[in-house]
């Protein structure tokens, strides 16, 4: 497969820490890897990837996914679904990526949509494997509860979620309180917390209680719980949480 296009530093670094070319490319091999490990992923699979971004991992599973597999990414940043359109779909054929004009005071302010309204533009039973990279970690609870209950719906039976998210857990709790994370959940949002009480987007952690039920109001079943280290690293470049369930 010819060399995929490497978007500009100031689409990495919307997305993450990533200034250096080499490790967005290398965070997205990493992350596709646990994937299609933790999920089973077959390369002839139907792929939803919410908050694809400016395609950290489509860059990374395009190398995978066979012929017969499907990708569609979708993130509410016009800016970075215009480059993914413009540089990644015309080499990957089987990709595609769309905007959800969706509002969000940092990335889409001039979005129509709310958040808890929003339907994804797919039928019911379509996808073999959603994908939510550090999306829930920018969105309000009742906003997540939406996107859990449209990711059900979009899955297949026995289709998998694989989400990376920020579990407050006992172990959170003391890492905050110790100082042993960079990521100071202190304020309280609901079933969540945020580090930043005037704009809580900044960063959201899901109590895992709370969590964890509300994937099974939705009909999915927890298959994996992979904790991260960034409760004991002081850093922006940490792993987060790794969940994953399937569609009973």
């Amino acid at each position: 497969m010819v060399a995929l296009p490497m978007p500009p530093e100031s689409l990495r670094v919307a997305v993450g820490p990533f200034c250096d070319p080499g490790l967005f490319a290398r965070s997205g091999e990493e992350m596709a890897a646990e994937i299609i490990s933790l999920c089973g992923l077959a390369p002839d699979a139907r792929v939803l990837d919410l908050g694809c971004g400016c395609g950290r991992l489509s860059r990374a599973l395009a190398g995978y996914l066979g012929s017969h597999g499907r990708y569609h990414g979708i993130d509410v940043a016009p800016e970075l679904i215009d480059w993914c359109k413009w540089r990644l779909e015309p080499v990957l054929p089987s990709f595609h990526f769309s905007l959800a004009d969706v509002h969000v005071p940092d990335f889409n302010p001039h979005g129509v949509i709310a958040a808890t309204e929003y339907r994804f533009p797919f039928a019911a039973d379509t996808f073999d494997l959603a994908i939510v990279s550090s999306l829930f970690t920018h969105m309000l609870p009742n906003e997540i509860a939406h996107y859990m209950a449209e990711l059900s719906r979009v899955l297949k039976p026995r289709g998998r979620c694989f989400m990376s998210v920020l579990l407050f857990d006992e172990g959170a709790e003391v890492a905050v309180a110790n100082g042993a994370t960079i990521f100071d959940f202190r304020h309280p949002i609901g079933p969540c917390l945020t580090f930043d009480r005037d704009r809580p987007r900044e960063g959201v952690a899901c109590r895992d209680a709370w969590f964890f039920q509300l994937i099974d109001s939705q009909g999915l079943h927890i298959d994996v719980v992979k904790p991260g280290n960034w409760r004991r690293v002081r850093s922006y470049e940490i792993a987060q949480d790794y969940v994953v369930a399937h569609k009973l």
